[in-house]
């Protein structure tokens, strides 16, 4: 059997694997019927990850279960849909009824089953604990977390000579990874980490910092992705000089996370903004 029903205390996940030919028995509009019929609920999210090839015998089934759930005012989301299959959607001109979103938290987003927080700590824990980790591993530098805090518009910049910058993006949110330090901090990772002296910051090393930024939304991702972030990188990009400033994209909330070296203090500064889903009406 290539799919299953698995019921959640809010929605219905159809878990879909390997060739769906749509002559399954029962089928799965028979099993959506069943399940809405013993649990009442109205939100179905089709878990597409393992599957590789849906038929149009198949398809017409999903849409059955789609126009039966617009019936009683409910929504249904495919999360995770290979290439093929969403072309096969688009083909049929199916793909703005039958949405395919990234992750599991874009559909739960979609049936705001998920809060659009612009900082929550389960968000914030993965940068936090990818940054030590990436200090330690690459750069030899035992790190000290300090307490987060939410940065308000009279707090300074980060207080630091060179940052590194990156962009994330992802369904439900777009933002800005940042972290900063002194020029003493720097020198000691390019030390560690390129095993040569060097006298200043300088166009020669400075792209060091950036590679730090894009190593830690690595890290991060992995994170991420386990608690049903779906998050898209982007190029680093450095700025360095005394009393520089970080332009963050978008105006979302920002949390800073300072980090205790015996040189001083590295900041992490993590920007979310809530991005629109799209229409809730499908």
């Amino acid at each position: 059997m290539p799919f299953e029903w698995v019921r959640q205390n809010d929605h219905l996940v159809l878990k879909l694997s390997g060739d769906c030919t749509g002559d399954e028995k029962p089928s799965p509009l028979d099993g959506f019927q069943k399940e809405q019929m013993d649990s009442g609920l109205k939100l179905l999210i089709v878990q597409c990850v393992d599957c590789g090839h849906i038929s149009g015998n198949f398809l017409r089934e999903l849409l059955a279960i789609y126009k039966r759930l617009k019936s009683v005012n409910g929504q249904m989301r495919l999360v995770g849909a290979n290439e093929s299959v969403q072309g096969f959607l688009k083909t049929n001109g199916v793909d703005r009824v039958l949405i395919n979103k990234l992750s599991l938290r874009g559909a739960l987003s979609d049936f705001g089953l998920v809060k659009t927080k612009d900082i929550d700590v389960n968000f914030i824990n993965p940068f936090l604990n990818a940054t030590v980790k990436v200090f330690k591993i690459q750069c030899f530098i035992q790190l000290k977390a300090q307490k987060p805090f939410l940065k308000g518009a009279a707090d300074p910049a980060l207080l630091g000579d060179v940052s590194g910058i990156i962009s994330i993006t992802s369904e439900t949110f777009a933002g800005t990874l940042a972290i900063s330090m002194s020029e003493k901090i720097f020198l000691n990772i390019v030390k560690n980490m390129l095993g040569e002296e060097a006298p200043a910051i300088s166009e020669g090393n400075v792209d060091l910092v950036g590679e730090l930024a894009n190593m830690i939304l690595g890290q991060a991702k992995v994170e991420l992705g386990s608690l049903g972030y779906r998050v898209e990188m982007a190029l680093p990009s450095c700025v360095w000089g005394k009393e520089h400033k970080i332009k963050h994209f978008g105006s979302g909330k920002c949390m800073v996370l300072p980090f205790e070296t015996e040189w001083g203090m590295i900041y992490s500064e993590i920007m979310a903004q809530i991005v629109a889903t799209e229409s809730k009406a499908a």
